[in-house]
């Protein structure tokens, strides 16, 4: 799902709203507006009913928001995910779905800002990070319901995203250890790659190889997106060292500071493989999307050395083994074999 899906405006001063995320939320933070004619109309106020609002604008038709309501439509949206995600009235796929749509509207704009990090935007993520990570601990069945439902498409926001939800997964295959600890692969897992907005977009759109000074730097962002987030939260967060560390490698081949083997904690080298496998298996401008099977093939073999085998051979094994891989299987055949042999 591109970032412009939910940032860039389908008229000029606006964002676009799927109907779907309104739902849930328990009254309108903003005004709604639609676009039929020559610009925007409001539609409904501030206030109002969303259900009642949705129900009647019907199927398909889009809404629009102005651009300064944009952070009250995310303070709705991650007060409204805890109920989304224990909703038993309707099926684990669909409230996966829902979930998925509001965590990527709420986390999008943290990957894409080219200010400073603004505290109260931030704090508004966390919420919904936490509701996220909270969701899928305490449900077991949403975590293969994400699987199956996950987007494959090169945004930051939906990419880490998945990391997420397979971190989760292989932390609790292992098992990682507490409750808290695999809390902070999911934490740690969501936002690993904030310090990305503070790249040049030449750098991040770029089609071709990057030359030496632009791998400069994106080996800048960790520690950028390490600093980001003390500077937001105003002390460093549990799962900092795991933003620092997910691109350290287990022959010391990384980055930021070439640690290599145990020397870097269990909880970074399990979010590089799973960050490593989403972006190998989401399709780019420059390349296809590889198949699981593939994709674990050359971490293991192409890539010898830089992840701790043990650990990618166990994530082989949450994925259905390397004979179920072998018949690339994707969304929710890849999610029913998640599930069996979790």
């Amino acid at each position: 799902m591109p970032a412009h899906l939910f940032l860039n405006p389908a008229f000029p001063g606006y964002e676009s709203v799927p109907a779907r995320l309104l739902a849930d939320i328990s009254m309108l933070p903003c005004d709604l507006h639609v676009w039929r004619g020559p610009r925007p109309a409001p539609y409904a106020m501030r206030g109002g009913d969303p259900g009642k609002v949705v129900a009647r604008a019907g199927r398909g038709l889009p809404f629009l928001i102005r651009e300064t309501d944009a952070d009250l439509l995310r303070g709705a949206l991650a007060a409204s995910l805890p109920r989304v995600l224990g909703d038993q009235r309707i099926s684990p796929i669909e409230r996966s779905k829902t979930a998925y749509l509001i965590a990527a509207k709420v986390l999008a704009p943290l990957f894409v800002g080219e200010d400073l990090l603004d505290r109260d935007g931030f704090a508004t993520a966390h919420r919904a990070m936490e509701s996220f990570a909270v969701g899928l601990l305490e449900d077991e069945e949403m975590i293969w319901a994400m699987v199956a439902t996950m987007l494959r498409h090169a945004a930051t926001h939906t990419h880490a995203i998945n990391t997420a939800v397979y971190g989760i997964a292989l932390a609790r295959s292992i098992p990682l250890g507490s409750r808290e600890a695999i809390r902070g692969v999911a934490l740690g897992g969501l936002i690993h790659d904030i310090g990305m907005s503070r790249l040049p977009r030449a750098v991040l759109d770029k089609p071709g190889p990057l030359n030496a000074f632009e791998w400069q730097l994106v080996h800048g962002h960790v520690n950028a997106g390490y600093d980001m987030l003390v500077r937001a939260m105003g002390h460093p967060p549990s799962y900092g060292h795991i933003v620092v560390e997910h691109h350290e490698r287990w022959d010391g081949s990384g980055y930021p500071a070439g640690r290599s083997g145990s020397s870097v904690a269990l909880d970074s080298q399990l979010v590089g493989i799973v960050d490593a496998f989403d972006a190998l298996t989401t399709e780019r401008s420059f390349r296809p999307a590889l198949s699981a099977s593939d994709a674990l093939q050359l971490m293991r073999l192409g890539m010898k050395g830089q992840f701790n085998d043990e650990l990618v051979c166990e994530f082989a094994d949450l994925l259905g083994g390397w004979k179920a891989l072998s018949h690339d299987l994707k969304g929710a055949d890849l999610a029913k074999l998640l599930k069996k042999a979790g």
